[in-house]
């Protein structure tokens, strides 16, 4: 079997790769932000070690869906300073999301429902997470009808 065929360790085979070309683009988007608001890029720089720490773990454990939803507002922030002026969020506020869940959880729908929207649209777009009667509900809006998702929030046993 070639390296490249391998399966991934432990528990990553259940989640998606992180896009070298996000990681470039933030990077990039991070670059653009040093000479005019330097606080700005260096915290662009710290969200996005966050978020690849919480993304790369090889053996990913059960979290709290607050946690979850934190990383959630992490991407969604290194988003937003790729495309400035183009992205609002509104997400609920952590003491209303419950539960354990696997990481992913939050972060992939959303992940999948912003890029669609980003690529397939020109302008502004909007991301609404509520909480619902089994977890929450995903509202992606750009210049067309909303990508509206449920996201599941089963408790996972540790």
């Amino acid at each position: 079997m070639d390296v490249r065929e391998q399966p991934p360790p432990n528990g990553a085979a259940s989640r998606p790769p992180v896009s070298a070309h996000f990681v470039n683009n933030v990077l990039a988007a991070a670059a653009s932000y040093i000479d005019e608001d330097p606080d700005y890029a260096r915290d662009v720089l710290a969200e996005l070690g966050q978020f690849l720490s919480y993304r790369l773990r090889e053996d990913p454990v059960p979290v709290s869906a607050a946690q979850e939803l934190a990383h959630t507002a992490t991407f969604l922030r290194l988003q937003q300073a790729r495309f400035p002026d183009r992205i609002t969020v509104q997400l609920p506020d952590a003491a209303e999301v419950f539960g354990r869940v696997m990481p992913g959880t939050i972060q992939a729908p959303v992940e999948t429902a912003l890029g669609r929207v980003l690529r397939e649209e020109a302008g502004p777009c909007s991301v609404a997470l509520s909480p619902a009667a089994d977890g929450l509900e995903l509202s992606v809006t750009g210049a067309g009808a909303p990508d509206v998702v449920s996201i599941p929030l089963t408790e996972v046993p540790l």
